[in-house]
């Protein structure tokens, strides 16, 4: 009745979807520090000191679509002085002591602005290889405002193409495998993505159910191991994807069988596999396990490749990523991810000489 146009009244519906959006609540930003990259990305930065620093990562800045064409306009070498990435995850910052000493926490994380979207309408892998519900965590322990390290792992929607059509009367949707994909092309492009971020060793830990009698997920868990037998056919023994498989529903339901004990163990193969990076260790933790000093030798045999090179590069950095995935990326991976943040952090604190023990008491928790 208004005469409006098809544009005009598209434009009055997302304004009023904007309105909507509390950005105090799930959105964070900070004016001196890059939160798009991680501890690990800046500090090396801010050794090397480049200028005009690199660009932030944009796939975490939700607000790029909205300061694109500014920056367009700005010179390369200001701009990053007018343009300012909005975060949207969570953010959260504690101070303990630990027998006298000073420790600050902070639990970052950082949510995809690629193939985002709610529960049921956004699964999968779009044709470009960016995943549904894609979060990146982060968990930074500060000792004495003197030693940092950083923890990085992330969760994504199985990286296959599937769909869940949600309905009132119909609490667990079907599965659909939508596309059929024999060369797992997206899939590729999706794990190509975290080698070029993180590098490798890729580790997957796939929590969905391994069998069903009426078989929902198991239909795109068989795609999902698939899809990475596939791919590993290409791939260098070194830098194959380590996927395990461990079903959370399973054994939290069997009676001789504890979930946290299977979670736990898994989680200390993951964290060995990829590290974390720490700015200056006062100790090392074997292969086989015992605790022993970092020595000068440790920090000289880490110091070769930046003085053939001129890359920086600190005698303790994470190099790959765990990957945990669910169906919904929501409770079952919140305490797998909830064990491999546990597990990381009893290592650092040995590590940054807080701790004599990788252990800590559970009552801690």
């Amino acid at each position: 009745g208004l005469g409006l146009t098809n544009r005009e009244i598209a434009e009055l519906r997302y304004q009023g979807l904007y309105q909507v959006v509390d950005l105090s609540k799930n959105f964070y930003f900070s004016y001196t520090y890059d939160l798009t990259k991680s501890l690990q990305e800046n500090f090396l930065t801010n050794t090397s000191k480049p200028f005009p620093p690199p660009p932030f990562k944009d796939m975490f800045a939700w607000n790029h679509f909205l300061t694109r064409e500014l920056e367009g306009c700005c010179n390369p070498m200001s701009s990053f002085h007018w343009v300012m990435p909005i975060i949207h995850g969570a953010f959260v910052q504690r101070k303990l002591n630990d027998y006298g000493r000073m420790l600050d926490v902070t639990l970052l994380a950082r949510r995809s602005r690629h193939f985002a979207g709610t529960r049921y309408l956004k699964r999968g892998v779009s044709e470009q290889g960016k995943v549904a519900n894609d979060v990146e965590h982060e968990q930074i322990v500060t000792c004495d405002n003197d030693i940092y390290s950083s923890y990085l792992q992330v969760r994504g929607s199985i990286p296959t193409f599937w769909t869940q059509e949600s309905s009132v009367t119909m609490p667990k949707p079907p599965i659909e495998l939508t596309i059929v994909d024999p060369s797992y092309r997206a899939t590729q492009k999706h794990f190509e993505d975290l080698m070029r971020r993180y590098g490798s060793p890729i580790v997957v830990l796939d929590l969905v159910k391994q069998s069903e009698k009426k078989e929902r997920e198991v239909r795109v868990g068989n795609e999902f191991r698939h899809a990475i037998d596939y791919i590993n056919t290409s791939i260098d023994d070194e830098h194959k994807i380590r996927y395990c498989a461990l079903d959370y529903s399973h054994i939290s339901k069997h009676r001789n069988l504890d979930v946290s004990t299977s979670l736990n163990e898994v989680s200390t193969w993951a964290v060995n596999q990829t590290g974390f990076f720490c700015s200056s260790p006062q100790w090392k933790i074997t292969e086989s396990g015992n605790i022993e000093p970092f020595t000068q030798e440790d920090a000289k045999a880490a110091s070769v490749l930046p003085e053939q090179l001129g890359v920086p590069i600190f005698p303790m950095e994470q190099t790959g990523i765990l990957r945990t995935n669910c169906i919904d990326c929501l409770d079952r991976t919140n305490v797998a991810q909830f064990s491999a943040g546990v597990e990381a952090m009893e290592q650092q604190l040995v590590v940054m000489g807080v701790r004599a023990s990788p252990k800590l008491d559970p009552s801690s928790n």
